[in-house]
């Protein structure tokens, strides 16, 4: 048997934790009261158990509740980045659910302690999420100090085909489409269809976003478009 009171706690944590974990990935500033308000208002859902829905006016009510909750928590924000505070609350919830299905975990009131198991799969999501979102933003803002006083802003493109090293002094190479007075040296260089000798300099020093400052970085200079982009970041750099 289930009863009422224990589905509304279980209803508030579940929920207090789903938005705290939001919090945490978007990496949102909020005050734990607001969570807590949220998590309240959030007990609305439970009315659908009362009142016979049809699928369609379901979801949109549970829509709705959620589109409350995330304003309550976080504030008001642009309508873009309050569809992506929403989409981040919803992956979170569908992947709680899954695991939980997936361990055959269906009924957290009646095996209470499951609900240790809560916090430690929201913390795996956490981690996996925070590692996804460094992979998937290839876009990075860099910084390159020249030896003449003079600083280059470029935007970066972390790519993935771009693992040369200058066999010189063993550094990792950053390709720029941007011509600079500066001692090159040459390097050898190998594309898809042929080979060829890529003009070099070396930097006073290199910061990359999410990366920060590098000096272990040589900077390539090639003559043609990066579609969008005037750097293309060495992926070995990630790596480390």
């Amino acid at each position: 048997m289930v009863y009422i009171d224990e589905v509304i706690i279980l209803n508030f944590i579940i929920d207090y934790l789903l938005l705290l974990f939001t919090s945490y990935v978007l990496k949102l500033n909020t005050l734990k009261y607001k969570l807590f308000l949220s998590s309240l208002f959030g007990e609305i859902s439970i009315l659908y158990l009362f009142f016979d829905m049809n699928n369609l006016f379901l979801i949109l009510f549970k829509l709705s509740i959620c589109s409350v909750m995330i304003f309550i928590s976080f504030g008001k924000c642009n309508f873009k980045e309050f569809i992506k505070r929403c989409i981040y609350f919803y992956i979170l919830s569908f992947f709680l659910g899954g695991v939980l299905y997936y361990f055959k975990i269906e009924n957290l009131v009646k095996y209470e302690i499951y609900f240790l198991f809560i916090p430690v799969i929201l913390n795996i999501y956490k981690y996996f999420a925070y590692h996804l979102k460094t992979i998937i933003n290839t876009h990075r803002k860099v910084t390159i100090y020249l030896n003449n006083g003079k600083i280059l802003f470029l935007n970066g493109f972390i790519d993935t085909g771009n693992s040369l090293i200058d066999p010189y002094s063993k550094k990792k190479v950053i390709i720029i489409n941007r011509y600079v007075y500066d001692n090159y040296y040459l390097i050898p260089y190998k594309t898809v269809d042929s080979e060829c000798l890529l003009k070099c300099f070396k930097p006073n020093k290199v910061y990359i976003e999410g990366i920060g400052e590098r000096n272990d970085v040589v900077v390539g200079v090639v003559h043609k478009k990066f579609n969008g982009y005037d750097c293309l970041i060495n992926y070995r750099l990630m790596e480390e």
